[in-house]
């Protein structure tokens, strides 16, 4: 959660992050079919350390907002007592999107920006980006490699239902249409850099392949890696990102 003051007025943001439980072959099911269930949860578990320590990077302690809705006590003992947390409510991914917003605007929420848990370099300053974005534009959407969206936000009076509605999920036509529908709700949308989430075995080899010289060389994730070398594979001149 952040406050700033707009127009006069101290505004309320809160952050939240998006996580399933991490139970063996109900995770990162892509990801599980090329590399294993084992690998791919603890991977996964590796993933949410690394944005929640992107978050502290960004001075901004997230809402978890958890998957399945009974599990606060086990996230609790996953990821410890300081993070509030929130039950994803809904039988499906856009419904427990829409009903995330809904719920954090009842709770006294100005403004609220979701992400999604597998973009393990995510960078501090997209995060920031995303906040401030919000004092300008009525609406915030990050653009994930694959077509899809890693990052989405509104103000509660700027707030689109229907942005959950009508869209081919898991296509790569998933970001064009949330921010048509958004436009066309007459709101104006910020739009944050392109940053990859890790779905597959081949989008694992391209974030080891991104980060051998960055920050995250040294995450959580990489250092899975380094201890499993057989589960990464990298295609000879691949492109970053690819």
């Amino acid at each position: 959660m952040s406050r700033r003051e707009r127009a006069g007025k101290m505004e309320r943001t809160e952050h939240v992050l998006l996580v399933r439980l991490p139970v063996r072959g109900m995770v990162k099911r892509r990801l599980a079919a090329g590399i294993g269930n084992a690998p791919a949860n603890e991977l996964y578990r590796r993933f949410v350390s690394d944005m929640l320590d992107t978050f502290g990077k960004a001075s901004i302690r997230p809402v978890i907002c958890h998957h399945p809705k009974g599990a606060a006590g086990a996230v609790r003992r996953w990821l410890g007592p300081r993070y509030r947390l929130l039950a994803q409510r809904g039988r499906d991914h856009p419904g427990r999107l829409r009903r995330a917003f809904e719920d954090l605007f009842a709770n006294g929420a100005d403004n609220v920006l979701i992400f999604a848990s597998d973009v393990p370099d995510l960078p501090a300053r997209t995060i920031r980006e995303a906040g401030h974005a919000l004092e300008r534009s009525e609406a915030v959407l990050g653009q994930s490699g694959d077509g899809g969206y890693y990052a989405i936000g509104f103000r509660r009076a700027s707030f689109v239902p229907g942005a959950f509605t009508g869209i081919a999920w898991s296509t790569e036509r998933a970001f064009v249409q949330t921010a048509e529908k958004i436009r066309m709700a007459g709101r104006s949308l910020h739009i944050l850099p392109r940053r990859y989430d890790i779905d597959t075995a081949g989008d694992l080899g391209a974030f080891v392949r991104r980060n051998r010289k960055t920050g995250s060389s040294r995450s959580h994730t990489m250092a899975y890696l380094r201890r499993h070398p057989g589960l990464v594979r990298i295609r000879p001149g691949a492109q970053d990102g690819a």
